[in-house]
């Protein structure tokens, strides 16, 4: 409710001071899902697809709607982001275990994940200034209040018994707002935190432009009375469904407790060449880099009309297409690495529109 408050006498306060005619609404969505061991559709609950080497997945989503006025721009925004960095092993006895699949008895294998999660809304202000015909730097904060986030680490091992049975122990340090591993049943705690953006388009000549965006070049958020469990788990405990196969409630042993804690924001690298080969005609080159996984793409762009461009490239790290197309104040951008998404382990959507009123 204090958010909305504060959003709304903010614009009113904008609004007296800014003609309509000045106001130039936007809207930009960002949602960007790779795995690399499974497919996402296995990462959502959907089982017996394949399994692949891996040991990292990510999902990185944000959604802004706004207005700018001359240089100024302010918007209020909502963002979802999941990293998860584990063993290959663990991601082969999770799809192995999930899916009911023969184990191979005296296998061992090492558990080890890290996850790290943040949900939170807020709302941003950011400035655009030209130094000069060819450098356009851009700097932005954000106020976010945090709804949920996840940040700690499970290592362990496990060894195969039988095809259908298995023992585990794992040592667990994390904080949460959800207890998934224990379902300790708690509170939600409050978070506040902060972002800071920085951006820079570059063109030292009428052929060649270079754009940097760095999001959450700095970023923090602070919970308050954040509820955290440092504890051992075993398979001491396992009973066996009608199939056979084992099902465990953990013995643990450790700490459960609560207190303030200080997370992160992983930073974001986006890095955009182009090289104009014609008036209607120009090569493509993009770095993107979510920090547990770094992709690069080359593509071609076509326009026509020149408002209206089509882009399409291709991403060389993990074999995915992307087709964009820009014109008349929207751009839109559809990606993955398969035709079927049933299949995919690599899908983005963007969306973005501007309008001069």
């Amino acid at each position: 409710m204090y958010f909305r408050l504060i959003l709304l006498s903010v614009l009113v306060t904008f609004s007296t001071y800014v003609a309509a005619d000045e106001y130039q609404p936007y809207l930009a969505i960002q949602s960007v899902s790779y795995s690399e061991p499974v497919t996402l559709k296995f990462m959502l609950g959907e089982r017996q697809t394949p399994l692949k080497k891996g040991n990292k997945a990510f999902t990185y989503n944000r959604a802004e709607v706004g207005f700018r006025w001359g240089n100024w721009q302010f918007g209020v925004l909502e963002r979802l982001e999941y990293l998860l960095e584990f063993s290959p092993e663990t991601a082969e006895l999770i799809y192995l275990a999930e899916n009911r699949l023969p184990l191979e008895e005296g296998r061992e294998y090492e558990l080890r994940i890290r996850a790290q999660h943040n949900y939170s809304h807020g709302f941003r202000l950011a400035y655009r200034h030209t130094f000069s015909s060819s450098i356009n730097v851009g700097f932005a904060a954000s106020y976010l209040q945090g709804k949920a986030f996840t940040d700690g680490a499970l290592q362990g091992n496990a060894t195969v018994l039988g095809e259908k049975n298995y023992e585990f122990q794992f040592d667990a340090d994390y904080f949460y707002s959800n207890d998934i591993l224990f379902e300790r049943d708690i509170a939600p705690p409050s978070g506040n935190g902060y972002s800071l953006d920085f951006n820079v388009d570059w063109r030292p000549s009428k052929y060649f432009t270079a754009q940097l965006d760095v999001v959450d070049l700095a970023g923090e958020m602070f919970w308050d009375n954040a509820p955290f469990t440092t504890a051992t788990a075993s398979s001491d405990t396992q009973t066996f469904d009608e199939e056979g196969y084992v099902r465990y409630d953990p013995a643990v042993s450790g700490f459960e407790s609560n207190k303030n804690f200080t997370q992160t924001l992983p930073r974001k690298i986006f890095i955009a060449t182009r090289y104009q080969w014609s008036p209607s005609f120009g090569l493509l080159a993009e770095l993107q880099d979510y920090k547990v996984a770094r992709f690069t793409s080359v593509g071609a762009e076509w326009c026509y009309r020149h408002n209206n461009c089509f882009q399409s490239l291709y991403n060389t790290t993990i074999q995915a297409l992307s087709l964009r197309y820009k014109g008349h104040g929207v751009q839109v951008e559809l990606a993955s690495d398969e035709l079927d998404l049933d299949q995919a382990r690599y899908f983005a959507l963007q969306l973005s529109f501007n309008q001069v009123f």
